[in-house]
């Protein structure tokens, strides 16, 4: 329509003029909706007619929309993984990406994410495995894995199925190696030769220390100078190591030409990369979280396995444990199977699994499994060897106590020397000792209450104890003959064991700070030790109820002191015969013996006791020429009280001592 207004005086306004100047365009976001299946622009037109610039609603005469085309759909495939890195037991892996084409699949150029679902070897449990970028989580990437049942049995773990997740980041550390050598008489090489040592720096200081040996090979009659070492990057994921890692090999070169000698040692020791660290303590209490850690080649922290529904736990991967591996608990677990592991850096620890029967940590053919401190098995009835122990080899001790099962327990011949002690106690069955390579025990040794155990057999080659050496309440115990290379010992206790009829057996035997020989009802002699030269302490017969006589002891000539007491059979201690001085003689409670006559070429004492001797007639102390403290005798009802009198006389010296005579024979004359 067009309007013209007319007038006096005015001006004619020109309509199409004013419509160019003023007519404006909004574009604005238009949603979802009816216009715009999928979004986009609306473009709205109209005249300013009130010429503020603006276009405002009331002024729009026409819209337009400019609508967006519909985005690529987000699209899955799936495709068989087969056992391997990614899936030790096989999967899938689920592949994902947008369908930038449009076509209706996944083309291999659109993948963007794979993970993985993989089997497990529990019924219904899957497990997810996706990649995770350097950030927060890990600083080097590495992956995560998630764990759960699948519940609705589509054979894809979805996230509502998840319950449990673990990170496991990228951290490799440098491989280092070197060759040590081997002495003479040292196991495994009776010749000496050479050891082969290779492990990851851990502690990233540029020395490879003990605690780091995970991978060794003994070159016996090979000296450290012929050894050539070759390192080489790269060992792929496999039977060697699940992850990857680093191949040593180790050649021997007498002629220095750089090439393996023919027919010459030569050998590859791998250390195996923990490609996936988990930072942290981990606790299986389910299945789920024993395969959440599938994949994870260190972790940092302590792994308890305390789940009473578990009938098997197997770690395929786990290579390094920075802390303690504690099984412990289990009920149901019949099978422990741990064989990657080379080294634990805190305790072993196998106690309370009612129903274990197999149990493998670390692979000997391999390498060893090195424990930083100490391996208990404790109180597994159904565990009948050790031989799945083969590998491991503690730094501290080693307790095996009550596992009623074990009979014959097999060799564990790498446990050569032990900063601790080993205790091994309440076996109800157990007929031998698996380490027949020991040598050096720094602490103490006790073998007590094993019901069938007939002697100390599996430590014959058992050379020095630094503690206690305690064989005690060994119903079965006959002979103490496998102690046959022993040459010292700091305490000796053999006490309560119902069968054992003497001590002989200790051959080699040089050196003991104390012997305690104590309640062992059959026991008719003691001694029987030809080497035997000093006692540091004391040397002790007590409560042997058939013992008649201590003696065979042919080199004694030092002990701080020399006690016999409540031996009710005793009639002989002539094997203390060629001891000059002591600090204590105490001779109490033997009814049967007669005379100290035993005591020949005793000089000096410190303190004498003689109390409660029924039968006793006669000191026969012919070299006896010092008491320097106590002087007691009493209650030795045949004793003249006359000659003691006169021993006194003779030898008592007087100082802060004193002389107490009583209860003797106070009838009896004396020439």
């Amino acid at each position: 329509m067009v309007l013209a207004l007319m007038g006096s005086g005015c001006d004619v306004i020109d309509i199409p003029e004013i419509t160019q100047r003023d007519a404006l365009t909004w574009v604005r976001p238009e949603p979802s909706g009816e216009h715009c299946a999928f979004g986009g622009q609306a473009v709205l037109t109209g005249l300013d007619q009130d010429r503020d610039g603006e276009l405002d609603d009331e002024e729009v005469n026409a819209t337009h929309y400019l609508c967006d085309d519909a985005p690529p759909q987000v699209r899955t495939r799936t495709q068989a993984e087969p056992h391997g890195a990614n899936c030790a037991l096989g999967g899938q892996a689920v592949q994902s990406g947008l369908d930038r084409d449009a076509n209706g699949q996944l083309d291999d150029a659109e993948v963007s994410a794979t993970d993985y679902v993989c089997a497990s070897t529990v019924a219904n449990v899957l497990v997810r495995v996706r990649p995770v970028a350097p950030g927060a989580q890990c600083a080097r990437g590495g992956q995560v894995t998630h764990a759960g049942h699948d519940a609705n049995g589509n054979g894809l773990l979805e996230d509502a199925e998840i319950s449990r997740e673990v990170y496991g980041c990228d951290e490799p550390a440098p491989v280092l190696a070197r060759v040590r050598e081997v002495p003479r008489s040292v196991a495994p090489c009776d010749r000496g030769g050479s050891v082969v040592e290779a492990g990851a720096d851990l502690d990233l200081d540029g020395v490879l220390a003990p605690a780091e040996v995970d991978a060794t090979a003994y070159a016996c009659d090979v000296p450290p100078a012929d050894l050539k070492l070759v390192r080489y990057e790269a060992e792929p994921g496999g039977m060697n190591c699940p992850a990857g890692g680093t191949g040593v090999n180790a050649f021997e070169d007498a002629n220095g030409d750089g090439s393996p000698d023919p027919n010459g040692f030569l050998t590859t020791v791998h250390v195996c990369q923990s490609s996936r660290i988990h930072d942290g303590d981990f606790v299986v209490a389910s299945a789920v979280d024993l395969i959440a850690l599938d994949g994870v080649g260190r972790l940092r922290g302590t792994l308890r396995i305390e789940a009473p529904t578990l009938a098997e736990a197997d770690l395929p991967s786990l290579s390094i444990i920075d802390g303690s591996l504690i099984v412990q608990g289990n009920s149901s677990l019949r099978l422990a199977n741990l064989t990657t592991l080379r080294f634990i850096g805190g305790n072993v620890e196998l106690r309370d699994n009612a129903r274990l029967d197999k149990l493998n940590l670390g692979n000997a053919t391999r390498a060893l499994l090195r424990v930083g401190d100490s391996l208990t098995v404790e109180n597994n009835p159904a565990l009948t060897h050790l031989e799945g122990l083969v590998a491991v080899v503690p730094a501290n001790d080693i307790t095996l106590r009550a596992n009623n099962a074990v009979v014959g327990p097999g060799g564990l011949p790498n446990v050569v020397t032990l900063k601790g002690s080993l205790l091994i106690q309440d076996n109800l069955r157990l007929t031998q000792n698996p380490f027949f390579k020991l040598a050096h025990v720094h602490g103490d040794v006790v073998l007590r209450n094993n019901s069938g155990m007939a002697g100390p057999f599996g430590l014959d080659w058992l050379e020095k104890v630094d503690g206690v050496l305690e064989m005690s309440s060994n119903a079965q115990l006959m002979t103490l003959l496998p102690m046959g290379k022993l040459t010292a010992v700091g305490s000796l206790f053999i006490s309560d064991n119902s069968k054992l009829p003497n001590t002989a057996g200790f051959e080699s035997l040089v050196r003991a700070d104390r012997i305690v020989i104590q309640g062992n009802p059959v026991m008719s002699a003691a001694g029987d030790m030809p080497l035997l030269a000093q006692v540091e302490q004391d040397f002790s017969v007590k409560y042997n109820p058939m013992l008649q006589r201590v003696h065979r002891l042919p080199q004694l000539r030092s002990a701080i002191a020399v006690s016999s007491i409540g031996n009710d059979e005793l009639v002989s201690l002539e094997g203390f015969g060629l001891m000059t001085r002591m600090s204590l003689l105490e001779i109490l409670g033997n009814p049967k013996l007669p005379t100290l006559s035993d005591f020949t070429a005793l000089r000096e004492v410190t303190v004498l006791q003689v109390r409660g001797n029924a039968l006793l007639t006669d000191f026969g102390l012919e070299e006896l020429a010092r008491v320097m403290g106590d002087f007691v005798v009493t209650d030795n009802a045949r004793l003249p009280t006359c000659k003691a009198t006169a021993l006194a006389a003779k030898v008592f010296q007087g100082g802060t001592g004193l002389v107490h005579i009583d209860m003797n024979d106070d009838t009896a004359t004396c020439p």
